[in-house]
């Protein structure tokens, strides 16, 4: 790959978002695998130590995806993707609502982290808030990655000239850093 090639690809807004949404498809896969030996077996589960781990990481890649990847999609992307398609906006509104959700679940998430991390509730009752809220996510977002890379990101890549989407990149560089400073701070 030559220098013009790995810079393009690096700014390539679609990429981006391509690349963050299978880091969020391979917590997701993490995350049922726990849930799906929980919920086998049944009130005698607990969560282990490798359990809360993985929650730990979960809980931090979704964080990750609130605050920093569905920025980039509402502030930067679909914006102007939303101008390429009649009635954009309407369309639009859909991923947005999803977006809320989205957050609604991982609040859930977190309460479910901290409640069993600060042992708030018996373990059979983290057990069963986990199995809920975690299928509840791992439902949503994949659905929701589903719909944006098979629809909206070959329309922005038909629909956008190079430059367009170098500038987007560039775009979501900058918000993705401006995001991640403000997260330190």
């Amino acid at each position: 790959m030559n220098e013009t090639t790995a810079a393009s690809s690096y700014s390539n807004p679609v990429r981006q978002l391509l690349d963050e949404h299978e880091a969020f498809r391979i917590s997701c896969n993490a995350l049922l695998t726990v849930l799906e030996r929980l919920q086998k077996e049944g009130y005698r589960a607990s969560i282990t130590t490798s359990d809360y781990a993985m929650m730990l990481r979960i809980r931090e890649n979704i964080r990750e995806h609130l605050n920093v990847h569905l920025l980039k999609e509402e502030e930067v992307f679909f914006p102007r993707l939303e101008k390429l398609v009649p009635q954009g906006r309407i369309k639009f509104l859909y991923l947005n609502y999803d977006h809320e959700y989205l957050r609604t679940y991982f609040e859930e998430f977190c309460s479910i982290v901290s409640d069993f991390e600060n042992d708030r509730v018996p373990m059979h009752i983290s057990v069963r808030r986990l199995i809920d809220t975690g299928f509840q996510i791992i439902n949503n977002l994949l659905q929701h990655i589903l719909a944006e890379d098979t629809v909206y990101f070959e329309v922005a890549e038909a629909g956008f000239s190079e430059k367009e989407l170098e500038e987007m990149g560039k775009e979501m560089k900058i918000l993705e850093a401006k995001l991640k400073e403000q997260d330190i701070d």
